[in-house]
C-alpha cells in the first residue's frame, strides 16, 4: 500500500511523537545524531510548550508534572548516570563481591577460592 501525499494528526498526537522522540534521544543517546535533525525542523515547523507538552489550554499555567512524565525523567537519568561509568572500573561488581564474601563469612561458610590464597601463602611462607 503507497503513502498517502499528505497526513494529517491532530495536535494531541503530534504533542505526543514529539515527546516521545525527545525522551527517545534522552533514553538511548546512540539515536540522538539521527533523530536530532529531524525533531529539529518538525519544531520549527510546529513548536510546543516542552515544558509542560500536554497542556492544551490557551490560558497557560503551569501543572504538576504526571507520574509517567516523572518515570521517563528518572530512567533518563539513569540512563545518562550508567553511560557516565567507566568501561573497564565498575566499582558496583567489587562492592557487589565483597557484599557477597561478607555473607558468606558470616553465615560461617567459605568459598574454595578462599582455601586457594590460603594454600598460596602456605606456600609462600614455605618457600623464605
Amino acid at each position: 500500500m503507497p503513502l498517502p501525499n499528505k497526513i494529517t494528526i491532530g495536535r494531541e498526537n503530534w504533542v505526543r511523537m514529539m515527546y516521545c522522540m525527545k525522551h527517545l534521544m534522552k533514553l538511548h543517546p546512540e539515536y540522538y545524531d539521527m533523530i536530532k535533525p529531524f525533531y529539529d525542523q518538525m519544531y520549527d515547523k510546529y513548536p510546543y510548550n516542552e515544558l509542560d507538552p500536554f497542556n492544551f489550554e490557551d490560558n497557560y499555567k503551569v501543572r504538576p508534572r504526571t507520574s509517567i512524565e516523572r518515570e521517563l525523567d528518572k530512567l533518563a537519568d539513569l540512563n545518562s548516570k550508567e553511560k557516565d561509568l567507566p568501561v573497564g572500573g565498575d566499582d558496583g561488581q567489587e562492592v557487589f563481591n565483597s557484599q557477597l564474601n561478607q555473607l558468606v563469612w558470616d553465615l560461617g561458610l567459605s568459598l574454595p577460592s578462599w582455601d586457594d590464597d590460603h594454600n598460596e601463602r602456605n606456600n609462600n611462607n614455605d618457600k623464605t
